[in-house]
Parts: C-alpha cells; structure tokens; sequence
C-alpha cells in the first residue's frame, strides 16, 4: 500500500498523541491522558480511511465509516472498532461531563487499548 504524506502525517500525530497520553497518565491527569489516547487512535483511524481515498472529518464519521468499511469487512477484527467507540466515550466523558470522572482503570484500559489499535493500524498499513 502507497503511504501518502497524509496518510504518514495523520500516523505520526498518532504515535505523538499516544505518547503524551502515557506522560499524562504518568503525571496522575487521568482524564487527560485517556482523551489523548482516544486522539492517539483517531488520527490512526484517519490514517486508514485516508489510505483507502476515504476522507472524513467528524468524529462521528470516522467511527462509522471504519466500522462499515473495515470492521464489517472483516479488514480490521471489529475488536479494534468496539475498542475506538470506547475510547470516544470516555473521551466525552473526560471532556464534557461535569459530574462523572474518568476513574484510574479506565483510563489505564483506554490507553492500553489506544497502543493496540495505533499497533493494529500501522500493521494493517505495512502489509
């Protein structure tokens, strides 16, 4: 597979994203750290639509168009889509809401998924 500079620019600020999410976690901003993380996997997620001429900009559009065509495809274990529409809630959640918090264990889980599914997308680029 071709990897544009697009598709290379949108891995690189995976891997950035995900590795700032670890110093987050690391500096105790649990919150912070796991919308990261879920950052970390969206431009993963962007670089693999992207290198199949799939361009979409909304998160929503990313989750749905990386299920449709790759998840129900059989292209990407839908394991890795269910583990994308985790990290985004919890995104929300660490974002948006005022009364629930983003406890020690899920962020932790989120990051750990997040460097799985940054993993499983250059892979699937690489071959």
């Amino acid at each position: 597979m071709n990897l544009t500079p697009e598709v290379e620019a949108y891995l690189a600020k995976a891997r950035h994203a995900l590795e700032v999410a670890w110093k987050l976690q690391t500096g105790g901003e649990l919150a912070d750290a796991a919308g990261k993380a879920y950052y970390a996997m969206f431009y993963a997620a962007q670089a693999l639509l992207r290198a199949h001429g799939i361009e979409v900009v909304k998160h929503s559009a990313v989750a749905s168009m990386l299920g449709r065509h790759f998840a129900k495809t059989g292209g990407l274990d839908p394991k890795f889509h269910r583990m994308f529409l985790n990290a985004r809630r919890v995104r929300e959640v660490a974002d948006y809401s005022l009364f629930e918090e983003v406890i020690e264990s899920t962020a932790n889980l989120t990051l750990e998924e997040s460097q799985a599914f940054v993993s499983e997308i250059e892979r699937l680029l690489q071959s």
